[in-house]
């Protein structure tokens, strides 16, 4: 795992040659990282990619379904309200108070797509493929797909993706809502770090963590999130942040907000 910190973008590169295939003590290291990047006041955006080919592969294989079954022991699977490693990270992912870009710069199948699900934006390279193909596995979704998948994608694209573990194309996850854009190796890590340096240079640190967490929790009925909204908003407004950035607005000038708070979560 390497992590390296630039203008307020944290980057974060799973590195576990060659196809960054997920172990309980690879999740535990990007657990690591991300708890690191909350800590840290000056992070304010995190960018999530792969080195070499893929972006991951997903659970390693190699060793069998014994080996399998040996890791979910070895992780504790039996204890009481256990996590799998990829929903351990997923959630972290969704609690971090900064958004998470996930650049895809490869395959990204099984722990690993729902590992860039738990992104808040996803951006991949042409060739890239994604894949929830558990149950061509004889097992269940991990990660809580079962919940983000549908909200990105509709019900239905959910239920075509993950009932028939088929590999889906760029272009086809672009469609669907998956991918926020598509571009060039080459354009893939700028594209990312772009996005991120905007969110870092130009937003209200608790705006924004206030924005995510209303995305993430949003109910499907439009009343209660409006109530949400409504309780959010009277907060936001009455704070340092709506003054300098309505100000700003009026001068022509960027903002200057209060950075992050270390650990800030809403």
């Amino acid at each position: 795992m390497r992590v390296a910190l630039d203008g307020g973008v944290a980057t974060v590169v799973l590195d576990r040659p060659p196809r960054n295939a997920l172990t309980s003590g690879f999740a535990d290291a990007l657990l690591e990282a991300l708890a690191a990047c909350h800590a840290d006041a000056r992070v304010r955006a995190v960018v999530l990619t792969g080195a070499g080919d893929s972006f991951s592969v997903g659970a390693d294989l190699t060793g069998g379904p014994e080996a399998l079954r040996d890791l979910l022991d070895a992780d504790g699977a039996d204890r009481p309200g256990y996590r799998e490693p990829a929903g351990r990270v997923t959630a972290a992912m969704v609690r971090l108070g900064v958004p998470v870009i996930a650049a895809l710069g490869g395959d990204a199948v099984g722990g690993g797509a729902t590992v860039a699900l738990g992104a808040d934006v996803r951006v991949a390279t042409p060739e890239t493929r994604i894949g929830f193909p558990f149950t061509r596995l004889g097992v269940c979704p991990e990660g809580a797909s079962t919940h983000h998948l549908p909200r990105v994608v509709g019900a239905g694209r959910a239920a075509d993706w993950l009932l028939s573990g088929r590999l889906v194309g760029a272009r086809e996850a672009e469609s669907a809502g998956f991918l926020a854009a598509t571009v060039t190796r080459d354009d893939l890590l700028p594209w990312a770090q772009e996005w991120a340096g905007t969110i870092a240079a130009r937003t209200s640190p608790t705006a924004v963590a206030a924005t995510k967490t209303l995305l993430r929790a949003a109910p499907a009925d439009a009343g209660a999130a409006s109530e949400a909204e409504s309780r959010t908003i009277v907060e936001l407004i009455r704070g340092p942040d709506c003054v300098e950035g309505v100000t700003a607005f009026l001068e022509r000038r960027r903002p200057r907000f209060a950075p992050r708070a270390p650990g800030d979560e809403r």
